[in-house]
């Protein structure tokens, strides 16, 4: 009998703190949610919280770029995002050492692109956009896919579905709020 209310015991005592727990995270994530105008801290991928079907994904941090280590041309290369820690320069033969996000991994790299946010002005047939590769008519991404994936280059080749916030590259619909157009020049 004393084995029954001691397991009891211990049962109630979880579901208190296991409720607390609860209502603590609720508070957390509606103080997030206010602070960061709709960023739930319980959204999938640890940030990110839809309002219909238009979504937004955070941003880049501060300092972090798009680059590749891959020596073919931009276009027909993949990019990781990254943040520049020796820049590109003839002494180290154009190349830049970059410390890249999604692994903390320092390598150096041979292209490197600055971007920002796309928006429905820079759509235009034939504008080269980076995608989230695998990201096709996806209108969720959650904050640490958006920065921990891998980015493609890519030329728009419809903007039929614009009024539905998609546009097609390479065959394929990608949802707008999660493209980025290059500030650097494409080489």
């Amino acid at each position: 009998m004393k084995v029954i209310r001691a397991a009891a015991l211990v049962l109630a005592s979880a579901l208190v703190l296991a409720s607390c727990a609860s209502v603590a995270q609720g508070a957390v994530s509606g103080a997030l949610g206010s602070l960061t105008g709709g960023i739930s801290a319980g959204a999938p991928s640890g940030g990110m919280a839809a309002s219909g079907s238009a979504a937004v994904a955070v941003d880049f941090q501060s300092g972090e770029i798009l680059c590749s280590e891959d020596s073919r041309p931009m276009m027909d290369s993949s990019f990781w995002v990254a943040k520049v820690l020796t820049p590109a320069s003839a002494a180290t033969k154009n190349q830049a050492e970059v410390v890249f996000v999604s692994d903390g991994k320092k390598m150096w790299v041979n292209h490197v692109v600055a971007s920002r946010k796309a928006v429905k002005a820079d759509f235009q047939i034939g504008a080269p956009v980076f995608f989230l590769a695998g990201w096709s008519n996806h209108d969720k991404i959650g904050a640490d896919s958006y920065r921990k994936d891998r980015w493609d280059l890519g030329t728009i080749t419809s903007v039929e579905y614009l009024y539905k916030n998609q546009v097609e590259i390479s065959g394929d619909l990608y949802t707008i709020d999660f493209l980025r157009v290059p500030t650097d020049p494409i080489k």
